[in-house]
């Protein structure tokens, strides 16, 4: 079971549904592979960070994020404790990440989760932890992925 940070969410709910960028598209094909089954988890904090986001920038999108959240069925949703929190607090300086990120990594490593799916690079100074992104580029799934995109219509820039 993999982690997803709010990076994989935000991506894609704020992405141009007629030119993709590389990240947006790897970002969509990790909601595809949970929407097709893969378990993986978050936290609340990851699911209320994407809606403060929205509200921010995309507030149109807010019930269509919510909607589209709820029928991923295979990603589990917890909340974190203050355990976590105490743990996220401990570790706050040590690495150069904010504190829900830390609260985050708390949380993976209750539920013995090592790797995280996230655009974001601060994971991997985190020495037990596998940051899971550029490299799904290499699954033969992503391209039939991509190619399904295409075949919508939707094009792709091919660069980071």
């Amino acid at each position: 079971m993999r982690f997803v940070d709010s990076t994989i969410f935000i991506k894609w709910v704020s992405a141009s549904k007629k030119r993709l960028k590389i990240d947006e598209a790897i970002s969509g094909y990790v909601l595809h592979k949970i929407s097709r089954g893969e378990a993986a988890l978050t936290t609340t904090l990851v699911k209320d960070k994407v809606l403060i986001w929205l509200s921010r920038y995309k507030a149109s999108r807010l019930t269509r994020f919510l909607e589209a959240f709820k029928s991923l069925i295979s990603l589990k949703l917890v909340a974190p404790t203050l355990e976590h929190e105490e743990k996220a607090a401990e570790m706050y300086g040590r690495y150069s990440l904010g504190i829900s990120d830390l609260i985050n990594l708390a949380v993976m490593k209750s539920y013995g989760i090592t790797e995280i799916y996230s655009s974001d690079k601060g994971f991997d100074q985190i020495p037990w932890v596998k940051r899971i992104f550029e490299n799904l580029t290499e699954e033969s799934e992503f391209k039939e992925f991509l190619d399904t995109l295409k075949l919508k219509g939707i094009k792709i820039s091919e660069l980071y």
